[in-house]
């Protein structure tokens, strides 16, 4: 039988996240609105013919970061060359009646709808396709209405990306490598929990903190899609290892198996030979686990002789039980999970010591 979660297996409160929220929306804001005037008023300078499009360009590719913005704006570009060309091409070989035009609207949205269903970031082309075909004057030669349309959204998308860069910008590698401490910090958490329930042999669940993390960290692994954009933008000189979240998910993972050796106490008598020994080990990870949030964040040297303490002292306990009568009398299934346990210890401090090295060759500073 299991106790409820404890408070310390939660993820970590958020007392200042409404004031968080709203400076960055107040940022956003300041930047959309410099992009907007500086879009409009190019588009202005330059006369072109349906500039509105500049300004809707920036509206939908402003995001909170420069590498979700460049990202959006260089999909954008490519849907929109995409579906300009191809509802130019339907323009030029349809005749200009409403029949024909309706056929050839109908034809070329359902193939750009098929080439969308393959190919995500062409999802736009369809729209630009019917906008080129519906919207096109007989007045202006297809080509230059085409060749205008991308102009359009172009000069929205360098716009939007420039004011992402230069205005108080908000670096998709920041907030990933922030997200990964902020999971380490939870998984720091989730340690002392387990360390406090080993100790004192009490029942405990962490399951529901095991959920949210695992949520936490296939939400950030998206994040890091546009942090990698930066990098290959030259946006930014440093990049992050991929092989950062692949050790978070590892230690994810013998955390949730730690969590399920330890959910049933062991008997008293184990409790009592490797209890506070194993404790103090999960409380140097839980330590190593801080240390490696905080260098991601901050940066600096990650001390590997914090990962150290208790792992003597819980081997000689170990040695010593193995020798014991009591293991004599251990049942099958009890025996099982004490073996599970030290190893699933060790495999986690070899899967921190790699997390480390990790942080280190991803330059953070």
């Amino acid at each position: 039988m299991t106790e409820p979660v404890s408070p310390q297996s939660q993820p970590p409160p958020k007392p200042s996240i409404s004031l968080i929220q709203t400076k960055r929306a107040a940022v956003q804001a300041l930047r959309v609105m410099i992009a907007c005037t500086i879009t409009y008023a190019v588009s202005q300078l330059l006369h072109l013919q349906q500039g509105y499009w500049a300004v809707f360009t920036v509206l939908i590719v402003m995001q909170a970061s420069v590498g979700a913005t460049a990202g959006m704006a260089v999909d954008r570009l490519v849907a929109t060359v995409a579906g300009a060309m191809l509802g130019g091409a339907a323009v030029f070989v349809t005749p200009p009646e409403p029949l024909t035009v309706g056929i050839a609207l109908i034809c070329v949205v359902g193939f750009s709808s098929f080439v969308a269903a393959r190919v995500p970031r062409l999802r736009n082309a369809g729209l630009t396709a019917a906008i080129v075909m519906l919207t096109h004057s007989a007045n202006v030669p297809v080509e230059i209405f085409v060749i205008d349309r991308i102009a359009e959204i172009t000069l929205g998308g360098v716009v939007g990306v420039l004011a992402s860069l230069f205005i108080l910008p908000t670096r998709s590698r920041t907030i990933v490598l922030d997200r990964f401490g902020s999971a380490l910090d939870v998984m720091a958490r989730i340690l002392r929990t387990l360390a406090t329930a080993v100790e004192k042999g009490e029942p405990v669940s962490a399951s529901e903190a095991n959920i949210a993390l695992r949520q936490s960290l296939m939400a950030t692994e998206t994040l890091l899609t546009d942090a990698q954009r930066e990098r290959a933008l030259w946006l930014t000189k440093h990049g992050i290892s991929e092989a950062i979240p692949r050790s978070l998910w590892r230690i994810r993972n013998d955390m949730t198996y730690v969590s399920h050796i330890v959910e049933t106490p062991f008997p008293p008598a184990i409790v009592e030979a490797i209890g506070p020994q194993a404790g103090r080990v999960l409380e140097a990870q839980a330590r190593f686990a801080e240390a490696c949030g905080q260098a991601l964040r901050a940066g600096g040297e990650i001390d590997p002789k914090l990962l150290s303490a208790g792992d003597e002292a819980f081997e000689a306990a170990f040695s010593a039980l193995q020798n014991s009568t009591e293991a004599q009398s251990m049942g099958f299934s009890e025996t099982g999970r004490l073996f599970g346990l030290d190893f699933t210890l060790r495999r986690m401090r070899q899967n921190f010591l790699d997390l480390a090295d990790r942080i280190r060759e991803s330059d953070v500073k």
